[in-house]
C-alpha cells in the first residue's frame, strides 16, 4: 500500500482498540499515532500536524468532546470524527455542533464503512487544503 502521506490520531482509553486501528490505518497507507490519554493527544496536535484525529467521547480525567473543542482551537483544518460505544443523541448532537465531521459507533462491525469515514474525511480535507492554496493562504 502507498504511503498518503496524511497522519491520523486515534485517542481512546482502550489498548485493544488503539492496536486495531492502528493496524487497520497503517494497511491502508496512514501514518497512525495512538494515544490512551486526552492530555498526550492534545499535546501531540499541538507539536504535529495531524490531518485526521479518532476520539474516543468517554474518556477518563476529560470527556471526548472537551478534546474535540481543544483540537479545533489548535487546528481547525484537523477533520475530526468521534467515536464511542455509549452513545445518546445529545453526545452525538453535541459533536457535530462542535465541529466533529462524523461519529461513529462502537464496535466497528463493519470496516468497510469505517474506512468510508475516514476516505470521506480525507477527501474533506484536501478540498479545504485546495481552497486555502488558491487563496493563497497556505
Amino acid at each position: 500500500m502507498a504511503e498518503k502521506n496524511l497522519t491520523i490520531l486515534v485517542l481512546d482509553d482502550e489498548e485493544n482498540i488503539l492496536a486495531s486501528l492502528k493496524r487497520i490505518l497503517e494497511s491502508k497507507g496512514y501514518n497512525v499515532v495512538t494515544k490512551n490519554r486526552p492530555e498526550d493527544a492534545i499535546n501531540f496536535v499541538r507539536n504535529n500536524v495531524v490531518h485526521i484525529a479518532l476520539l474516543d467521547v468517554l474518556m477518563p480525567n476529560m470527556d471526548g468532546i472537551t478534546v474535540l473543542n481543544i483540537v479545533k482551537e489548535i487546528s481547525g483544518l484537523t477533520q475530526v470524527i468521534m467515536m464511542s460505544a455509549y452513545s445518546t443523541i445529545d453526545r452525538i448532537v453535541s459533536a457535530l455542533e462542535n465541529g466533529a465531521n462524523d461519529f461513529l459507533l462502537k464496535p466497528f462491525d463493519n470496516i468497510d464503512h469505517f474506512l468510508d469515514i475516514i476516505n470521506e474525511s480525507e477527501k474533506k480535507l484536501l478540498r479545504w487544503q485546495d481552497i486555502l492554496s488558491q487563496t493563497g493562504a497556505i
